[in-house]
């Protein structure tokens, strides 16, 4: 695949860089395994070796990809283990996250918050099929993001968010294949159901299922493609 270099701003080449390699592995233009060369990358960014070396080391600090001496950098795959415990805290925190909502009475809060991602996720769905699966990843990332936002726990946010980064890798390199967008638009319906209902015990329970849904069918194609992505 020709990867399409664009102009950066001489401001914080570092970050720019940073952004612009981690946007790519995101979207799978730059595949699980591949290797990125520096060369390439400053000359097509028309910037030195210093801040794409530096954007890899944060790059590595994310896990997003493996730097080896005298081999190269190379992005990191994920296999059924890092799926599996990385749904595994994402289900605890997200629990936690509900649970806050209503013993601090924000359930109002949340709901404002949450309007504008379920209307985005819905749009991106049309006659029980996708026709915008980039925007319905957006629009569901956005909204359990904006569950947890309401922990009172900046370290357990950014352990979400952090870990949130490896499941967009996962969720989206099989695409539309991992959550038939029926039973997708059905979760979220019932979970704002539950909310709106003021059912804590009937919220923890949808948003177990679904997220575990979402798990089973990434770790199902998984072991269909080796085990590993």
């Amino acid at each position: 695949m020709v990867i399409e270099y664009p102009s950066i701003k001489h401001l914080d080449l570092t970050e720019q860089t940073y952004r612009f390699l981690k946007d790519r592995i995101l979207k799978r233009e730059i595949q699980p395994g591949g290797k990125i060369s520096v060369e390439e990358v400053a000359r097509g960014l028309g910037v030195s070796r210093t801040p794409v070396v530096n954007a890899l080391k944060m790059l590595e600090s994310d896990d997003l990809v493996e730097i080896f001496p005298r081999r190269g950098t190379f992005v990191t795959h994920l296999n059924t283990r890092d799926v599996a415990e990385l749904f595994e805290i994402r289900l605890i925190i997200e629990l936690h996250a509900a649970e806050q909502v209503f013993y601090e009475g924000k359930i109002t809060l949340f709901l404002d918050a949450i309007e504008r991602p379920m209307l985005q996720m819905q749009g991106a769905i049309a006659e029980g099929d996708y026709v915008d699966y980039e925007t319905f990843i957006s629009g569901d990332r956005d909204m359990h993001m904006n569950l947890v936002s309401f922990l009172n726990n900046r370290r357990l946010i950014q352990i979400y968010s952090d870990l949130n980064v490896h499941m967009q890798v996962a969720r989206a390199h099989y695409l539309d294949t991992v959550e038939n967008a029926l039973e997708a638009q059905r979760e979220h319906e019932a979970m704002l159901n539950d909310i709106n209902a003021r059912d804590l015990n009937a919220l923890k329970k949808d948003l177990s299922d679904h997220i575990n849904n979402v798990r089973g069918r990434i770790l199902t194609l998984l072991e269909e493609h080796g085990g590993k992505i």
